[in-house]
């Protein structure tokens, strides 16, 4: 009995912290391309975004295909498909107001196809293979800067027969994630949450000052929703540390560190 109890809090907790639907625990071989959740930010930033063209790495050489970027805004509503030809190893591109549908914040996914002739010409190599995409997506705040890159926030989305967009993900157990960096007086913060799944879920934010803690705010998300969490320098008299309470799939957000003179993104 004791090792039936035990093995059943073991699965719970493996359910638990698993990202995947159990039925993609392992993420084995797809008839898909899944890809990561992106975040574009057009509202004081210009974004770039570098696309790889997974089988010509893959080979190492140059295969034409089509990329295939889908936009939503921040509710998770879709708001423009960009679609582009390229033979190269990597596509880079500026994503503007046009290709958004005039939204400024949003997330969105990039998917690769190839010709028939090509998939067969490596259809062995392509056996046991599912390709995963996780570009880079560039911010800068002005002209003269350079960008900041980050790689896609976890996200699993694919597209489905019925060209609607959905996910592998889904929301674990209830967890605290505490990010390894310092919240800083006379700095700012943008920390931009994304939700790959198909569920609300909702996002407590806890400020631990010393020995003290104390909720900030508490805010939920819809399927593909994005949410932008600002910590404003005036809030901000000491060192401290930020963490979230979560059932994300995995916890980690894209961070924006800034002030007047300074601007940095990396991920929480």
């Amino acid at each position: 009995m004791n090792n039936l109890i035990k093995k059943i809090v073991n699965l719970k907790h493996y359910i638990d912290a698993n990202p995947f639907s159990i039925v993609h625990a392992k993420f084995g071989k797809l008839d898909v391309d899944v890809s990561d959740f992106f975040v574009f930010r057009l509202e004081e930033y210009e974004t770039i975004f570098i696309a790889e063209n997974n089988l010509a790495l893959l080979v190492g050489q140059p295969l034409e295909c089509k990329h295939t970027f889908h936009f939503f805004d921040g509710s998770g509503n879709p708001c423009g498909i960009f679609e582009t030809h390229s033979q190269h190893f990597h596509y880079k591109f500026s994503i503007s107001d046009e290709i958004t549908g005039g939204v400024k914040l949003g997330s969105f996914t990039h998917h690769v196809q190839y010709a028939d002739e090509i998939i067969s010409q490596y259809d062995e190599l392509l056996t046991d293979i599912s390709f995963q995409h996780r570009g880079y997506t560039g911010f800068r705040k002005t002209l003269e800067g350079g960008f900041s890159y980050v790689h896609g926030n976890f996200g699993a989305m694919y597209v489905n027969r019925f060209q609607n967009t959905r996910s592998l993900a889904r929301l674990r157990g209830k967890h605290t994630y505490m990010p390894q960096f310092i919240i800083k007086p006379n700095y700012s913060y943008d920390l931009i949450f994304s939700n790959p799944t198909s569920r609300n879920t909702c996002i407590k934010f806890l400020l631990t000052d010393g020995n003290s803690t104390k909720v900030l705010k508490e805010e939920c998300l819809d399927p593909h929703a994005i949410y932008k969490f600002t910590l404003n320098e005036s809030n901000i008299l000491n060192d401290c540390n930020i963490s979230w309470e979560t059932s994300l799939p995995v916890g980690r957000c894209v961070v924006f560190e800034y002030n007047e003179r300074y601007f940095d993104v990396f991920h929480a």
